[in-house]
């Protein structure tokens, strides 16, 4: 909230890496974002969304693989639609998928509650809750990591921040409604799940909120998991909404090229950097393991968070001067950082070759930034094919630049 109201641009931890560290460490973010943590999110989203909904049609056998890849890819493509055509219709989907959402956890809460009621809980009676836990601090990180990817979205709104209203005042407030709304129902959800599934049965499952439904509702157990799909598909959604504002944002500022930069002219949407995005999720139906992303480049994600939160302290140091209509007592922020590298340190520790194959990733990019944004003296000829492959998707897509009326 501090970072959002005294660098007030859209892009999230880009643009404030961008104003304290600089121009390559801020492409090496976008780097990253754009080639791995954003598309590989949002396929995996939207593959739990299809695998829900498909999985009523198969109930006593496992989802096809390439029939939910096609539902994930005909659920990205049509929201990449909605989002190019409005952001009143994006937002609109938006808040009526987290509504559904909603509905759908509060029906598993109750239903979980029900079971405690009965007292018909035998997996979260002491001496099963525990059983089989390991006390290896790596493995809880690595846990801690998966954990945390259930929580992506706590920082989207730093992504939009330009086009919100009255960002000084809501965006505070929605992250103070928000974040304790989430956890608590993120926590008495999977408190609910453990009512009536064992640890074991949870791991194995390929839908657990399916199984579930399956053990209360009977017939209508085919409720579950639709709503749960439906919110999956909203949060699909939010993601392609946020992402292709960071795409939009590094192209105006230089790292990605000018046509990422423009917007439809009626419409008012990223329609270049919406279809970017959607491109580059739709290459991770090709995928063969997907998740394993989640341990390559959560290390670099938290990496980056911390790095801004730094920023933010630096810049009270450095810039004292600097508007803040909201600031925050330090030891919240230090303790915050501290946390974070602990997850950074010994998810290195735990995974080194994963880590050091993605830190190979990240470095790939300084080429890239060297090549594509620092020498400026291109030749004329690869100047003028960028500019005519430019002039040429503009009129395909219908858009301009920013600037223009």
């Amino acid at each position: 909230a501090e970072l959002g109201t005294t660098i007030m641009k859209s892009g999230g931890d880009y643009a404030y890496i961008l104003e304290v560290y600089g121009s390559l460490v801020a492409f090496l973010k976008l780097w990253i974002e754009l080639l791995i943590i954003r598309p590989s999110s949002q396929y995996i989203v939207a593959l739990v969304f299809a695998t829900y909904i498909i999985k009523p049609a198969f109930p006593s056998c496992p989802v096809p693989e390439d029939g939910a890849k096609l539902v994930a890819c005909m659920c990205i493509l049509f929201l990449t639609a909605v989002n190019c055509y409005s952001v009143k219709a994006a937002t609109r989907v938006q808040d009526i998928f987290a509504a559904a959402k909603l509905l759908a956890l509060f029906m598993i809460i109750i239903l979980g509650f029900v079971q405690i009621c009965k007292g018909d809980t035998p997996y979260l009676e002491p001496k099963r809750a525990f059983e089989g836990t390991t006390t290896d601090v790596g493995k809880a990180v690595l846990a801690v990591y998966s954990g945390l990817f259930a929580f992506g979205g706590w920082n989207y709104l730093n992504f939009v921040t330009e086009e919100m209203i009255e960002p000084f005042k809501n965006l505070p407030r929605a992250i103070m409604i928000s974040m304790p709304v989430v956890t608590v129902v993120y926590v008495l959800t999977n408190l609910a799940y453990f009512t009536t599934l064992s640890p074991e049965t949870m791991l194995h499952s390929e839908a657990v909120a399916v199984d579930f439904g399956n053990i209360h509702l009977g017939v209508m157990s085919w409720i579950v998991p639709v709503f749960v799909g439906l919110s999956c598909f909203g949060s699909v959604n939010g993601s392609l909404f946020t992402s292709s504002r960071l795409f939009f944002v590094g192209a105006r500022e230089g790292h990605l090229p000018n046509l990422l930069s423009m917007i439809h002219p009626k419409h008012y949407t990223p329609v270049p950097s919406l279809v970017f995005t959607c491109a580059m999720t739709l290459l991770y139906a090709f995928s063969v393991d997907i998740y394993s992303v989640i341990n390559f480049f959560s290390f670099f994600n938290w990496l980056c968070i911390a790095l801004a939160i730094i920023g933010m302290m630096w810049l009270r140091y450095k810039r004292p001067e600097m508007e803040r209509p909201i600031k925050f007592n330090i030891i919240l922020p230090i303790t915050f950082v501290l946390a974070c590298f602990f997850l950074i340190v010994v998810s290195i520790w735990m995974t080194p070759v994963e880590c050091a194959i993605g830190f190979a990733i990240i470095l790939s990019g300084i080429p890239v930034y060297y090549i594509g944004v620092h020498w400026k003296n291109k030749p004329t000829w690869l100047v003028n094919t960028f500019n005519s492959m430019t002039i040429f998707s503009q009129k395909v897509l219908e858009v301009v630049p920013q600037s223009s009326e």
